[in-house]
Order: structure tokens, then C-alpha cells, then sequence
């Protein structure tokens, strides 16, 4: 094996047992779940690990990748909703691994491939080995990416990590510009997008940036990098369409395209967070995490000069920008900046501050070592002892290794996986089609229940309406979570909301689960367990009925995306899951125009008579953007292919 390929590898296993270091307590219980030290909830159990037993039973279980959501919400798209996770290909990990051990698995990696990313990319700018690797130690280890690695935030973490490799990329489509290396710096890219779509857009505006500033330093024959930027452009279309064309039209369905500045900018940095940088806010919250380590940020001040602009400019556009509504920056940005308002969490961009920082750490390294420190030892050295250069590296990573180990001590606990509540449980035992509600976040996500509430940034506007109506509570503004919780006693909020049982029965609600007892008709107490309420809903319906005829339904087959019914006209048909584009309706064979209800239900029209119906999610944008990205693959094959006969040559 060829020494660059034994440097490689060593610095990669560097990387990894590094991130394990960092991630101690999962490395110590790889089966746990990492939480942040006091907190009762994590996105990890509310969010990701759901969709991925979701993805997995559905898969296994009837053959269907399903691309439709049947866990909350009475249904919205899956395919479509960038939580999902199902188009970003290392997340295939997770149909066959434990889930627990999966997403920690992906997690250390992650950490690693994004060190390794920024150790190729300071490589890349003159910067020796040395140096590189402790920039990329250092990187692994931002508090800033450990504490939303304990909050949950996996997606986000997996973008992150590719950021460097973008600019990696980026960096070579520029100095080389041909149509290759410009697909290249696409797939990367569109496997950020993929990852997570709203770290994608700072990872490209940063990359976008990036090409513009080394254009500047060179003189570039236009021709070439014109070719380069269409080939990078194309690629990222063409890759990233199996979640993009979807979602693109989610989106217009969803309440998230109403955004207010003062929404999209909740939890903007407040300035006193600055002093993060000197003094680490031991446990703090993972959105105002600014530590970046006091080695890490002497090295980078060391690392500012003309040939570092980029680096220090990038970063304070950044901290400006994570100080959200507190500026007249950010406002200005969302009103006129295409796509800056449908972003959420200013302070997120502080991820490019990190980045920055290292990659300025890494040039001071540099200068420390090839400039300061021989000139010192000319001068003193004969006064007073020095240490070599790989003496001084070795004590400077040692010392900043155990300040961030320090800090990050106290971002992560890893705790084992809650078991399935004795409520929950009980509802699973029940027989039937049917969802449940519950005002006070009875029935956390992943219990393979059908919930008519959940958490998910994108919710259909409609649906989301109607339910407000039938729980009788109403949203203020924009919310993750349906029902809305102002507080954080989610036990107990509700406690005074009166719900609808005929119309939760229209969502197929069968039972109610609560922390608070109940007193609205329609609605029986059929268990208790401890402090928790089990109640029946009286007017329930299956998950179809007949209006306006005497005729019954009956639920002959379901899955995610397919309901078969036998059914007695006339009448209107009604089906109870959310009108979207996709649903198709035979019946007897012969598709029908469908219709939709006042409050977002799918319909049809029955004549007289027993009939058989099938309803199918056969989303048209899936497709498309599926096409889309087989072409994108194969276009990288042929570029890839034509490359390796070069290199032969």
C-alpha cells in the first residue's frame, strides 16, 4: 500500500477513535440513547428513530417503502418530509442494524468524516499534516456539534460533516474546471441536502462563497468554470430530486411557507452568549453553545492574516447572522434573501463559525510551528529551552483535547431507551384501524400507534386547522407540535381544553389519552394507569364511512400507501386521511375524481349498490425526482468512468 494511502488511513482511524473520545458516554453504551444532562426529551426519540422503525417495519412488513406518514397528523407525506431520512443513503445502515446502535454508530462516524473533511481541506490550502490534524481533532469535538448531538439533532450533524468535503470539492471544480469536478462539488452537496435540507442552504451559500473568493485569487479561463458550475448546478438538481421535488410542494401545502421573521427567528443568539467564547457555558443549551475551545480560538487570532480573509469574513458573517432578530441583519436577509425565510433557529449558522475557527486554528498551527517557534529558538534558545515542533504540537493538542473533553463532559448523558408506556401498550393490545390523541404528550412518537398529534416542523395547513378545532386548541403562531405548547409542563397545559369526540371520531380517534382527567361528552374512561387516563371515544368511526346512505365499510386491507374497502352506495364515500396530491381512487376498478371535505378528508362519490374501493398514495413528485436522480447517477458513472481512463492513460 502506497504511504498516502497508509497516512490516510491512520488519519481517518485518528478521527474515529477521536469522536469516540468526545461521545464517551455512547461509546461506553453503544445501545443508549444520548440525551442532554436534565433534559426529558431528545429529537432523536421524537423524531428520527420513529421514522426509521417506520421505514423499517413498513418495509419488512408488506414489501412498501412508504410514502405516506400513517403516525401522526392523519397522515401526510413521507416521502416528501425531510425528517424522514429515507433518501440520505448511509441512514440504509438503519433497515438492518439495531436503531439505538445504528444512529450512534452513523453519529461517530459522521464526526469523524467531517474531521477528515477539514483535515483535507486545510491540507489542500498549504497547511502541513501536523497542523491539519489537530484543526480536524479539534473539529470533532466543537461543543457546539456534541451539544445538538445530545439534543437529538442527527440529520443536522450528518450535514455538517460533509461541509468541509463540499469545499473540498469546490476548491478542486475551481482550480481545475471541467465538468467532472463540478459534478463532483454537486453530489456533494445534494448529499448535504439530503441529510438536511436547511443545512444545506448554509453549507451552499458558504460554498458558493468559497468559489467566488478563490476565483478572485487566480485568473480563470471563464469558459471551463462556466462548464464546472453547470455541471456542479445539474448534478445537485438531478441528486438531490428525490426529496426536493416533493418537498418542494409540501411546502406549499404547509404551514411552514406562512413564517413570520419573529418565528423563523425564535432562539436567535442573544450577544451575552459572546462571552461563550472565553468562558464555556458548562451544560448550556445546545443553540447558544459558542465555545469553540481556548486553544481553538488562540490558534485561529494566530492563524488571521491576507491569506486567511476568507476564513474571518465567513465567520463573522456568520456570528452576525446567529444573532437572528437581535440585529437588523437577519430581518433584512429574510425580507429580501430568497429561502432565508423558510429557515427556522438563527443560531444553527454558528456551525460555520466553527468551522472557520478551525480552519483558521489550522493555519495558526501552521505559522506557530514553521515561523514563530524557529524564530524563538534562534533568538532564546540558548536563554531558554523550546520545544521542537512536534513537541509543541503534541502539547497543544493534548491541552486543547482536554479543555473540549471538558466541556463536552457535560453536553452528553446517554441513557438506555424508555420502555413502551403500560397506556400505550394497552392501546397497542386493542383491535381495529384506528388512531389516538392525546392533549398532553401521552403517547411519545415510536409507540407504533397512529396518533392524530405529533411533532414535525412541516404539518399540512388544513389538517393542522381541523384538528385545532376538534382538540380545542388553537395555535397563537407557527409550531413544531400539534397540539401547540407554549410551556414546558406538556403534562398539564391542556389541562382546560374541552375536546370535540364527533369530530376527533371524523380522524378516526378511537381513545384519548391524557395526564388530566377529562370531562367533555362522547368520551368513557375505559383504564387507568397511575396518573394517566385512557378514555373510549363514543362516536368513533372507522377509517372510512358512507354520508348521506345507509350503506357500511368495511377495512379489507391497509398499508401506508394502499386502503381496500368494501362499501354499499350511494353516497359519499369518506376517507379518513388527509386530501393530498398523490391519492388515487378506484372504485370497481375505474378511477374516480376524488374529492375533499371540509376539514381535509379524501372523498368519492358512491352510485348504489356494493362497491370495492382501493386508495393509493401514488405521488407523482416522488417519481419524477427519483427519475431525476437515476439520470444524475449515471451522468456521475460516465464522468467518474471517463476520469479512471484518463488516470490509465
Amino acid at each position: 500500500m502506497r504511504p498516502r494511502r497508509w497516512r490516510a488511513l491512520l488519519v481517518a482511524g485518528a478521527l474515529l477513535a477521536n469522536a469516540l473520545v468526545f461521545i464517551w458516554p455512547l461509546t461506553l453504551h453503544p445501545t443508549s440513547i444520548p440525551y442532554a444532562p436534565g433534559s426529558a426529551f431528545t429529537d432523536l426519540l421524537i423524531s428520527h428513530l420513529p421514522n426509521a422503525a417506520y421505514l423499517r417495519e413498513t418495509l419488512w412488513r408488506t414489501g412498501q417503502v412508504p410514502l405516506w406518514n400513517a403516525q401522526l397528523f392523519a397522515g401526510q407525506p413521507f416521502a416528501a418530509d425531510p425528517l424522514a431520512g429515507m433518501w440520505y443513503p448511509p441512514n440504509w445502515l438503519l433497515l438492518f442494524a439495531p436503531l439505538a446502535l445504528g444512529f450512534n454508530l452513523l453519529l461517530a462516524l459522521h464526526l469523524a468524516w467531517g474531521g477528515l473533511g477539514v483535515y483535507a481541506l486545510a491540507r489542500a490550502e498549504g497547511v502541513g499534516a501536523g497542523a491539519a490534524l489537530l484543526a480536524a481533532l479539534f473539529f470533532t469535538g466543537t461543543p457546539k456539534l456534541i451539544a445538538h448531538l445530545s439534543a437529538g439533532h442527527v440529520s443536522l450533524i450528518f450535514a455538517v460533516a460533509w461541509t468541509p468535503w463540499l469545499l473540498v470539492l469546490v476548491r478542486r471544480a475551481v482550480a481545475q474546471p471541467t465538468w467532472q469536478r463540478g459534478a463532483w462539488a454537486g453530489a456533494a452537496l445534494a448529499l448535504t441536502f439530503l441529510a438536511d435540507v436547511r443545512w444545506a442552504y448554509y453549507a451552499g451559500l458558504l460554498a458558493v462563497a468559497y468559489a467566488a473568493a478563490a476565483a478572485m485569487r487566480g485568473r480563470p479561463n471563464w469558459r471551463p468554470a462556466v462548464v464546472a458550475l453547470l455541471g456542479g448546478v445539474a448534478l445537485l438538481l438531478l441528486l438531490s430530486a428525490p426529496l426536493a421535488v416533493p418537498l418542494v410542494e409540501f411546502v406549499g401545502f404547509s404551514r411552514r411557507a406562512a413564517l413570520t421573521v419573529s418565528e423563523a427567528g425564535a432562539l436567535s443568539l442573544p450577544p451575552l452568549y459572546f462571552i461563550g467564547l472565553l468562558i464555556p457555558n458548562l451544560g448550556g443549551f445546545h443553540e447558544y453553545m459558542t465555545y469553540l475551545g481556548v486553544v481553538t480560538l488562540l490558534l485561529a487570532l494566530a492563524g488571521l492574516g491576507r491569506r486567511t480573509l476568507f476564513w474571518a469574513l465567513a465567520a463573522l458573517v456568520a456570528a452576525a447572522f446567529a444573532l437572528g432578530t437581535n440585529t437588523f441583519f437577519y430581518p433584512l436577509l429574510f425580507k429580501f434573501v430568497p429561502g432565508v425565510s423558510l429557515l427556522r433557529v438563527p443560531p444553527r449558522a454558528w456551525f460555520v463559525v466553527a468551522l472557520c475557527a478551525c480552519l483558521l486554528a489550522a493555519h495558526g498551527t501552521q505559522r506557530l510551528l514553521t515561523v514563530w517557534l524557529p524564530r524563538l529558538r534562534a533568538r532564546q534558545g540558548a536563554l531558554l529551552p523550546l520545544p521542537g515542533p512536534r513537541a509543541a504540537l503534541a502539547a497543544l493538542l493534548v491541552l486543547g483535547g482536554l479543555d473540549l473533553l471538558r466541556v463536552d463532559s457535560t453536553l452528553l448523558v446517554a441513557r438506555p431507551q424508555p420502555a413502551m408506556k403500560a397506556a400505550a401498550v394497552w392501546v397497542s393490545q386493542q383491535p381495529g384501524l384506528f388512531r389516538t390523541y392525546s392533549p398532553s404528550y401521552s403517547l411519545p412518537p415510536g409507540d407504533g400507534l397512529q396518533h392524530l398529534d405529533g411533532v414535525d416542523p412541516l404539518q399540512l395547513a388544513v389538517t393542522a386547522a381541523a384538528i385545532e378545532q376538534a382538540t380545542g386548541i388553537a395555535a397563537t403562531g407557527y409550531s413544531v407540535t400539534v397540539p401547540p405548547f407554549a410551556t414546558t409542563d406538556l403534562a398539564h397545559e391542556h389541562a382546560g381544553a374541552t375536546p370535540d369526540a364527533a369530530l376527533l371520531g371524523r380522524y378516526n380517534v378511537r381513545y384519548i389519552v391524557s395526564e388530566f382527567a377529562l370531562d367533555a361528552p362522547g368520551l368513557a374512561l375505559a383504564q387507568r394507569f397511575g396518573d394517566t387516563y385512557v378514555y373510549t371515544n363514543a362516536a368513533w368511526r372507522d377509517r372510512a364511512w358512507v354520508e348521506g346512505g345507509a350503506g357500511g365499510v368495511v377495512v379489507a386491507a391497509w398499508s401506508p400507501n394502499r386502503l381496500v374497502l368494501d362499501a354499499t352506495g350511494p353516497g359519499r364515500l369518506v376517507i379518513s386521511e388527509s386530501a393530498y396530491p398523490g391519492w388515487q381512487v378506484s372504485v370497481d376498478g375505474v378511477p374516480q375524481p376524488l374529492e375533499t371535505t371540509a376539514d381535509g378528508l379524501l372523498a368519492v362519490t358512491l352510485a348504489a349498490g356494493p362497491h370495492a374501493i382501493a386508495a393509493e398514495f401514488r405521488p407523482l413528485s416522488v417519481y419524477l425526482g427519483l427519475g431525476a436522480a437515476v439520470v444524475g447517477l449515471f451522468i456521475l458513472a460516465v464522468g467518474a468512468l471517463r476520469a479512471h481512463r484518463v488516470v490509465a492513460a
